[in-house]
């Protein structure tokens, strides 16, 4: 069996790698069509569309050394309900430059409880701590107001630098945002990855 890959902790949340036993949590958060009311290509439609997103997301990791994190409680670590991080990619810019993509997903049971912005401070920090100087932006649908209030509660500023295919806004995280996110609060404590 394949030992999960913890990649920090922070009060109540255990961030991991994503691990191949989490393909029922990634459709059951991806195929929900509350959870992708925002979703420009809405929720998932099978459970092997849930596993390929998989595999692309463990992919990145050993790619990368980085990508979207696998979320559960620090009190039930085996219960996935959501899924935070930053991509490296460059399919966004339409010059091909890369660029951190800032990406959460939570089941319903998360919503209103602070949950998301916890793992988005620490895969932030864990981001800039990776590639320091990666550009981190945000793309968001214009009427999805509790992912553009997270990401102005985190820093992320509207931005012009590109258009987004999908007709998304643009949000970037400014560079001293960036830093200060790195140097986490006592609350978020980073785990080593080998």
């Amino acid at each position: 069996m394949t030992p999960r890959i913890t990649v920090a902790e922070t009060r109540r949340l255990l961030p991991t790698r994503p691990h191949p036993d989490d393909a029922a949590a990634v459709f059951a958060v991806h195929g929900d069509p509350e959870t992708n009311r925002y979703n420009p290509h809405g929720p998932m439609r099978s459970a092997e569309e849930g596993v390929e997103f998989l595999r692309t997301m463990i992919e990145d990791w050993e790619r990368d050394g980085i990508g979207y994190c696998s979320v559960a409680s620090r009190e039930d670590p085996s219960h996935v309900f959501g899924f935070a991080g930053t991509q490296v990619t460059r399919r966004l810019r339409p010059d091909g430059m890369p660029v951190f993509n800032l990406y959460y997903r939570f089941a319903p049971i998360a919503w209103g409880r602070g949950l998301a912005r916890e793992a988005v401070d620490v895969t932030l920090a864990l981001a800039r701590r990776t590639l320091p100087t990666m550009p981190i932006v945000a793309v968001i649908d214009r009427a999805n107001v509790p992912s553009r209030t997270l990401a102005g509660r985190v820093g992320f500023l509207p931005s012009d630098a590109f258009v987004d295919k999908e007709g998304r806004d643009l949000y970037l995280l400014p560079q001293d945002d960036a830093a200060e996110a790195s140097s986490a609060t006592p609350a978020v404590t980073p785990t080593e990855t080998p």
